[in-house]
């Protein structure tokens, strides 16, 4: 089979239909129909540029400087006023609850690191009279921290 062939045979049930449609109309609806396509298909000109969809959006801005100045600034807080009404604002024990535990942890973290200032406040304040003990603390410390760095290195090698 030769690609003309093909070409020129209707393949499917549509295509022999609308031939067959065309075939059975007079000659004047068939100019007819090519008329009204025709002047569908040809429009007068606008005289001026489409606007691009996001100029579309946004809006023309009019106005000198200060009016859209002032326009920018009503429309900021209109759509903060907007979002706090979407807001889900907490119940009254909501709030005390959640106000207890922040301040629970608030003081328990400032403990903790008070702590940790005098440990190391105290540490060098020996340290800088006993340099040994100062030395004798660095070397815990970095042996410590070899230790740590070799484990966590075959914690990563395992697959599970």
């Amino acid at each position: 089979m030769s690609a003309g062939n093909t070409v020129e045979k209707p393949s499917s049930r549509r295509a022999r239909r609308a031939a067959a449609k065309q075939a059975a109309k007079p000659e004047a609806e068939i100019e007819q129909e090519l008329d009204e396509e025709e002047e569908r298909a040809i429009t007068a000109g606008k005289g001026r540029a489409t606007p691009g969809r996001r100029a579309q959006e946004q809006g023309e801005k009019r106005g000198n400087f200060i009016a859209r100045t002032f326009g920018g600034i009503r429309e900021y807080f209109e759509g903060v006023n907007s979002e706090l009404r979407k807001v889900s604002w907490p119940t009254r024990e909501d709030t005390r609850r959640l106000t207890v535990i922040v301040i629970a942890v608030m003081i328990v973290s400032a403990i903790v690191l008070g702590l940790i200032s005098l440990g190391f406040t105290e540490l060098f304040r020996l340290g800088l009279a006993t340099p040994l003990i100062f030395f004798g603390f660095f070397v815990v410390v970095a042996i410590g921290g070899f230790i740590l760095y070799r484990r966590s290195q075959r914690s990563d090698a395992s697959p599970y």
